[in-house]
């Protein structure tokens, strides 16, 4: 099961204009930046995962998401 930390981590090694989205259905995509994120369904994402309330609930906690849906 993916952790909060374990995304923050890949989000910090992603660089400063990494972009985090997440949706209330659990999908979370972590793009290069945010222009790679427009119109795109996650073929441009550093990498995916799907997370539970709990864990999207932390992410949001921290401040760290650019963009929730």
């Amino acid at each position: 099961m993916t952790t909060s930390t374990e995304i923050l981590s890949a989000k910090a090694a992603a660089g400063d204009d990494a972009y985090l989205w997440l949706h209330d259905s659990g999908d979370c995509i972590l793009w290069p930046n945010e222009e790679s994120s427009i119109n795109d369904d996650g073929k441009n994402a550093i990498e995916r995962w799907q997370v539970s309330k709990e864990v999207a609930a932390e992410l949001i906690e921290t401040g760290e998401v650019d963009e929730v849906a």
